[in-house]
């Protein structure tokens, strides 16, 4: 019979360390170099991601050709003239950059969920932390490049010009962009194991959203009429404490929420 006094068997661990004890799936921290190794998982996972997007060209491609559609149908619907055109093109900017997000983010995860990809994800020795920063990093990469595509064409569309208001535009859409994806990003993982899940992201997601929006559209409407960043700070600061609080959620929750 085995002796049940005998020392736990060693476990090889990343980098030829070793460790003893029963395997846990938060193993980073028990790892040399843990955070190193987390942050390089993290990169590898939005690495996975770009390269299913490069073939499926689900986020980027039909998601963008979904908000470019938005612009166009209310570049001819509203007024474009008037005093309350920048605050219109915000507007309809930032309902386009929502839908987009919410659809792109919502049909990455259920691929994954799908394929099973998630499920081998969490085989991995590494803090589900790092697992989110990865699909967070993705994420905003296929938003980006949606609004890179979205912002010119709005601009000519309504006859808005930016003028001394550039970095106000980049600040707005910036924060408000994080803010979105991460919330975005942690919702998807409740909504994917559910049989409503295309609907339910949206649900979960909208009200929560509703400070972001709210500062975005404001930021964004006063940055078209060259306004400064400095005129504005406070709804950048709403932006950031957005943005800490979910991300600061997200991090702690993520983990939780992946394991269930």
């Amino acid at each position: 019979m085995p002796d049940a006094t005998a020392a736990p068997a060693q476990i090889p661990a990343p980098d030829g360390a070793t460790m003893s004890g029963p395997v846990h799936p938060r193993l980073d921290d028990r790892v040399p170099g843990g955070v190193r190794a987390g942050l390089r998982a993290a990169g590898l996972v939005a690495a996975k991601d770009l390269r299913l997007e490069s073939r499926t060209h689900d986020a980027v491609g039909t998601v963008g050709l979904f908000a470019l559609l938005i612009l166009v149908t209310a570049s001819f619907a509203l007024p474009t003239g008037g005093p309350d055109r920048a605050g219109i093109a915000a507007g309809t900017l930032w309902m386009a950059i929502l839908f987009a997000s919410l659809l792109g983010i919502g049909r990455t995860q259920a691929l994954e969920s799908e394929e099973g990809c998630l499920d081998a994800l969490l085989l991995a020795p590494v803090a589900r932390e790092y697992l989110f920063l990865g699909k967070l990093a993705a994420s905003l990469l296929f938003t980006v490049a949606v609004e890179m595509a979205l912002v010119p064409v709005l601009l000519l569309l309504m006859q808005v010009p930016v003028g001394s208001g550039l970095a106000l535009l980049l600040a707005a859409l910036g924060l408000g962009t994080l803010g979105l994806v991460g919330s975005g990003c942690l919702f998807a993982v409740i909504a994917v194991r559910t049989r409503m899940r295309q609907a339910l992201l949206p649900a979960l997601v909208m009200p929560v959203a509703v400070p972001l929006m709210i500062a975005s559209v404001q930021a964004t409407g006063a940055a078209l009429t060259g306004a400064t960043v400095g005129a504005n700070m406070h709804w950048l600061a709403l932006l950031v404490g957005f943005d800490a609080m979910v991300l600061l959620v997200a991090v702690l929750a993520f983990p939780q929420l992946v394991e269930e």
